[in-house]
C-alpha cells in the first residue's frame, strides 16, 4: 500500500511542500539560525524516507518537478534588481570586483586546500562548483569531469554554512552595507543565501540575485583555468 502511494508523483511534491511549510512556521516562531527551514525540511525528508524505507526514486518522481523549476527562481530575482538599478550603477565597480574576488577565491582555495590534504582529483572537480547555483554547478561538474551527486551535496552544505555563519562573519569584518552583504551572500551561498538576503532587505536580496548569476557564469567560463591549475598542482 505504501509503495503505491509513494510511487505517485504527487508524493514527492506534497512531502516537500508540507515539510518546508512546517519548517518555515517553526523558524518564524523561534528565529534560530540552526533551524533554517531548508536544513530542517531536508533532514525531515531524509528521516522519513529512511524510517519508512521509501525508495529515493519514489520521492524524486515528484521532487524532480520542483528541481526543474530551480532555474526559474533566478528569473524571479529580476524585479528587485530592476528596482535597485540606480544603486547598482552607483556601486558597479565595487559589486563587480567583489563578485570577481569571491569567485576566484572560492574556486582556487578549494583546489589548493584539497591538493594539500591529498583529496582525490575526481572529488576536487566535484567540489569546485560548491559556491554557485545547482543548475550551473552541474554544468560545470560535467565539464570538469566530476561527480554530479557530490556536487549537489557540496552546494547544499556551502549554502547552509553561509546562512548559519553570516552573522558572526559580518560582525567580525564589519560588513554593514546592504550591497556588500548581498554580494557576499550571492557569490558564496547562491540560492540558499539569497533567500536569507531577501529577509534582510530588498537591496541585499537584489544584489545577492545579481551575484548568483554573474558568479555562476564566471565560474563556468573559467573551467579551463581550473583544469590548468589542477594539472599544475
Amino acid at each position: 500500500m505504501i509503495d503505491i502511494l509513494t510511487s505517485n508523483a504527487l508524493f514527492g511534491i506534497l512531502l516537500t511542500l508540507i515539510l518546508y511549510s512546517l519548517s518555515m512556521m517553526l523558524y518564524r516562531k523561534v528565529r534560530i539560525q540552526l533551524l533554517n527551514p531548508f536544513l530542517v525540511s531536508m533532514a525531515g525528508i531524509i528521516l522519513l524516507l529512511t524510517v519508512m524505507d521509501i525508495p529515493l526514486d519514489h520521492y524524486m518522481e515528484g521532487a524532480g518537478y520542483i528541481t526543474a523549476l530551480l532555474p526559474l527562481t533566478i528569473i524571479l530575482l529580476a524585479l528587485p534588481l530592476y528596482r535597485q538599478l540606480p544603486l547598482l550603477k552607483e556601486h558597479r565597480v565595487a559589486v563587480l570586483a567583489g563578485i570577481a574576488a569571491g569567485t576566484t577565491t572560492s574556486a582556487v582555495s578549494t583546489i589548493v586546500l584539497c591538493r594539500l590534504f591529498g583529496v582525490d582529483l575526481e572529488l576536487i572537480r566535484s567540489i569546485i562548483p560548491k559556491s554557485i547555483t545547482t543548475p550551473l554547478g552541474l554544468i560545470l561538474t560535467e565539464t570538469l569531469g566530476g561527480i554530479a551527486s557530490v556536487t549537489v551535496i557540496a552546494i547544499v552544505i556551502t549554502g547552509l554554512t553561509g546562512v548559519l555563519l553570516y552573522g558572526p562573519v559580518f560582525r567580525l569584518f564589519r560588513i554593514k552595507h546592504p550591497v556588500a552583504q548581498g554580494v557576499a551572500f550571492g557569490t558564496t551561498s547562491h540560492a540558499i543565501g539569497t533567500a536569507k538576503a531577501l529577509e534582510l532587505g530588498e537591496v541585499t536580496g537584489a544584489m545577492s540575485g545579481l551575484a548568483i548569476v554573474l558568479a555562476g557564469v564566471a565560474t563556468v567560463a573559467a573551467a579551463p583555468l581550473f583544469l590548468l591549475i589542477l594539472s599544475v598542482l
